[in-house]
């Protein structure tokens, strides 16, 4: 998988910033749901959902299925990937929360 392009971690990190969406994230990593399901589930209107649901689309973390007249939601891994991928670069880098002073300071000493 090629890095993440700016674009691409905009709108992921742009979609992870809002409780909502990170709530509505959660409740897909269990089960699929409608539209109508999310709202009343997280307690927003019609509209304020379609909002949500929108970004998350854009920043690839779900998918939309219309099956007769209701659009089913489900969770997809392609945002989520993104969001770990870039993240990876500094696991590597500074390590355990124990190391991460040590590291830095070896590499201050490097210098």
């Amino acid at each position: 998988m090629t890095s993440p392009s700016s674009l691409e971690l905009d709108l992921v990190f742009s979609a992870l910033a809002h409780a909502k969406r990170r709530d509505i994230i959660v409740t897909l990593a269990y089960r699929p749901a409608t539209i109508d399901q999310l709202a009343k589930e997280h307690g927003m209107s019609l509209p304020a959902i379609h909002k949500h649901i929108s970004v998350l689309e854009k920043a690839k973390f779900i998918t939309r299925r219309k099956v007769g007249r209701a659009n089913f939601i489900a969770l997809n891994l392609v945002g989520l990937k993104t969001a770990q991928q870039w993240t990876k670069q500094f696991h590597t880098a500074w390590g355990s929360k124990s190391e991460t002073l040590e590291n830095y300071l070896a590499n201050l000493m490097s210098k």
